[in-house]
């Protein structure tokens, strides 16, 4: 028995394919218009609260000045800042005087802070430096090769 090479169902399909692949591909060059390409989807902003803090500062005892600190902390400019009071037992107004007293004491790089008011167990504040853009960052002069 003699079995010969490329006469099985795989080749012939193998063969269409390409046909179709190149029978598409001149239909397209042909065509002149190019494949609108789609936006890539804007970034959630929840993407951006569930990021992981670069830094963290807190009210306490030998604790640097909130504005000094983000001059020392936050120099990058991707950087976001966040300012969060959590309250308890009906202290809700109480808990908004104090972020809005932490992002003015944080100075101009706290002027444009993400504040977070938010019910809790244990009422407290704290600012958070996070990464909240990926985009880079332009220098002011262009790399030398």
């Amino acid at each position: 028995m003699m079995i010969r090479a490329g006469t099985g169902w795989q080749y012939a399909l193998a063969d269409l394919s390409l046909i179709l692949f190149l029978v598409t591909a001149s239909a397209l060059s042909m065509s002149g218009k190019a494949a609108p390409v789609p936006a890539p989807p804007q970034q959630p902003i929840a993407a951006a609260l569930e990021s992981a803090p670069v830094a963290v500062w807190s009210a306490a005892d030998g604790a640097p000045p909130l504005a000094e600190w983000l001059g020392q902390v936050g120099s990058d400019p991707r950087l976001e800042v966040r300012v969060v009071v959590r309250y308890s037992d009906g202290e809700r107004e109480a808990a908004v005087a104090q972020a809005l007293q932490l992002a003015v004491a944080g100075g101009a790089r706290a002027s444009r802070a993400r504040v977070l008011i938010e019910p809790g167990e244990r009422a407290g504040a704290s600012v958070s430096l996070f990464y909240a853009s990926e985009a880079p960052v332009k220098s002011a002069a262009p790399l030398a090769r």
